[in-house]
């Protein structure tokens, strides 16, 4: 009897233990994503109103041209989180569709045609995601192992 006893506190602890970790972790995909969401809205304060309704007909700031660019990093960013296993399926889902959605509308679109050109000539980053993301609005940079999916799935 004291051997099946240690062995159900055995299993029972394990599963605890699981159980912990598998919430930690959850916690801590939901804290990453957080912070990727307020540098998102940091970024859309940035814009004047003309330029979030996609109208292109006026001359950008600085400040806007500046904020665009740094949200094509952020972008990027975001799928290389998402490659990491840091950003959850309900998330992505979310996040790559307002990405495809942005990078068409103007004035995002001129400028990342620019950007292309300058990672072209090797004087910005590859964006290896964020094009895979304007090409093809189903793109998912999420690991392709079943284990690893299962194991990160938040």
């Amino acid at each position: 009897m004291d051997l099946l006893s240690l062995i159900i506190t055995l299993i029972v602890g394990l599963v605890a233990s699981f159980i912990a970790i598998w919430q930690a972790r959850t916690q801590r995909v939901r804290q990453v994503e957080d912070v990727y969401v307020t540098r998102y809205w940091s970024l859309l304060d940035r814009l004047d109103p003309r330029t979030l309704r996609g109208l292109d007909g006026h001359d950008l700031s600085k400040e806007e041209e500046l904020a665009i660019r740094l949200y094509f990093r952020l972008s990027e960013d975001q799928a290389d989180l998402r490659a990491q296993s840091w950003v959850s399926d309900d998330t992505w889902r979310e996040w790559k569709g307002a990405i495809h959605s942005q990078m068409s509308r103007s004035p995002f679109n001129r400028l990342w045609e620019e950007t292309r050109q300058d990672s072209d000539a090797g004087r910005d980053y590859s964006f290896q995601h964020l094009r895979e993301i304007c090409r093809n609005a189903d793109y998912d940079p999420r690991p392709k192992s079943r284990w690893r999916r299962l194991r990160h799935r938040a």
